[in-house]
C-alpha cells in the first residue's frame, strides 16, 4: 500500500506515527482493496487557529475522502481515520469493494 504523509505548519510526532501505522496495518487486513493513503496534517493560521486533518484512501477508481478539525492534532487524527473507515465500509457495502473480514 502506498502511504504519503504531508506536514504543514507541524511537526510529526511519534504518537500520531505510531496511530497511523496501527491504522494502515487494520486497512490492510479489513480493505485489501485499498491501494493508498493520502494524509496531510496541517495547523491552520487563520482566524481560529484549529489543527486539521485530511485523509484519502484510493481503492480501485474511487477517492474515498475525509476531513477532521480539531484543538488538538490527535484528535483530529483520530476523528478523520474514524470518518475514512466509515466511508471504506459504505464503499464495500454499496457494492464497490469486497469485505473479506479478519484473516
Amino acid at each position: 500500500m502506498n502511504i504519503d504523509i504531508q506536514t504543514e505548519h507541524v511537526l510529526m510526532q511519534p504518537g500520531w506515527r505510531h496511530m497511523i501505522d496501527e491504522w494502515v496495518t487494520r486497512c490492510a487486513r479489513y480493505h485489501p482493496d485499498v491501494v493508498g493513503i493520502d494524509l496531510r496534517l496541517r495547523h491552520a493560521e487563520r482566524v481560529h487557529p484549529r489543527e486539521q486533518v485530511a485523509v484519502v484512501a484510493i481503492s480501485g477508481r474511487r477517492k474515498l475522502r475525509a476531513a477532521k478539525q480539531a484543538d488538538l492534532m490527535a484528535v483530529a487524527l483520530h476523528g478523520a481515520l474514524d470518518a475514512l473507515e466509515q466511508e471504506l465500509l459504505l464503499h464495500e457495502a454499496a457494492g464497490y469493494g469486497a469485505w473479506r473480514g479478519p484473516r
